[in-house]
């Protein structure tokens, strides 16, 4: 089957049964987090992995970016997912490596620019007043919003 390149990212191009089936044919467990990764690949929208990982942690705390990583990978061995079309597409921003800083808009349409530095700092500083002050270093922000 040949694959759009302007595809919508929240179309796929197998169901979550043909995306199961695939994977029973490769000799593959269905273990609860795959079975969440297809869910979340075929019925939710997202524009990158972070994101897959973002909904998929949101609803399993204990899974991890790698599984959702390597399922990704599976899916698009399968030809369930084209990663063409996930790197294709603008990120939502429901995830956030700090690269760059980022830009704050108030409700005032104010806008704050803030460097890597500064969240970091801001960060930080808001754990330590929450007892987490033992962090080294931020890898990623996931930011949760309500759409």
């Amino acid at each position: 089957m040949a694959v759009d390149e302007n595809q919508a990212i929240g179309q796929v191009i197998l169901s979550e049964e043909n995306m199961i089936a695939e994977l029973k044919k490769k000799g593959l467990r269905m273990t609860e987090p795959r079975r969440l990764i297809i869910n979340i690949v075929a019925n939710e929208e997202f524009s990158c992995c972070k994101e897959v990982y973002f909904l998929a942690h949101k609803r399993d705390p204990s899974i991890g970016i790698a599984t959702v990583y390597r399922m990704i990978n599976i899916l698009e061995e399968i030809g369930a997912i084209s990663r063409k079309n996930l790197q294709k597409t603008v990120c939502t921003g429901r995830c956030c490596d700090m690269r760059g800083g980022c830009t704050v808009v108030t409700d005032k349409s104010k806008q704050i620019i803030l460097s890597e530095a500064d969240i970091e700092e801001a960060l930080k500083y808001i754990m330590e007043k929450k007892g987490y002050s033992n962090v080294e270093e931020i890898k990623t922000v996931l930011v949760n919003r309500t759409l």
